[in-house]
């Protein structure tokens, strides 16, 4: 009767094994990709906050204190077509030492390129994300990164070291100066 009993009620046990690989899988799927989704086709109702006095990076690049993530997703989605539904976004906001992030980097730029889409970069600190990308596109030179519309988001002073660097690797740059000049030096209402 024990071997009949567990050969009537085996489906328990598959559907929990189902469940934990379908988690696992869809857990899996969120890890290897993040797309952002494309900000065209949401309305754009955030307002730009009013900044304090800007720090300074160590190569004295003022860091964006009012960086906001969403502000520059939308910025990159400016620069994206309104048929394409999604795109790929690097943001470098959390405290995790650069060499990761060129690792990270790179990787989201081999992806992009091998699926011919956007990637939009941005962070709160300009020569931080510059360096990064720089480094990122070292590592990979190379890799076939030509499909690969890159977005960047920064000030006007790292325009030619960016559009030099996307010539260099063949594919399209498109420079979203970010903050708007005067913004990150702009003062907080008394």
């Amino acid at each position: 009767m024990t071997a009949s009993a567990s050969a009537e009620n085996p489906a328990p046990r598959r559907d929990l094994i189902t469940a934990v690989l379908i988690c696992a899988g869809i857990a899996a799927g969120l890890a290897v990709a993040y797309k952002a989704p494309n900000p065209a086709e949401q309305q754009l109702a955030a307002v730009v906050p009013t900044a304090a006095a800007p720090a300074e990076a160590a190569a004295g690049e003022p860091i964006n204190t009012t960086f906001n993530l969403d502000i520059a997703m939308r910025l990159a989605g400016t620069q994206v077509p309104a048929e394409t539904e999604s795109f790929y976004f690097f943001p470098m906001v959390d405290e995790v030492p650069e060499a990761v992030d060129v690792h990270e980097l790179g990787v989201k730029l081999m992806q992009a390129a091998q699926e011919h889409d956007y990637l939009g970069i941005a962070g709160p600190d300009p020569e931080r994300n510059r360096r990064t990308l720089l480094a990122a596109l070292v590592a990979h030179q190379a890799d076939d990164l030509k499909t690969l519309v890159l977005i960047y988001l920064g000030p006007d002073s790292h325009r030619a070291d960016i559009s030099a660097a996307g010539q260099k690797a063949g594919f399209e740059t498109r420079f979203v100066t970010y903050p708007e000049p005067g913004e990150a030096s702009a003062k907080a209402p008394l």
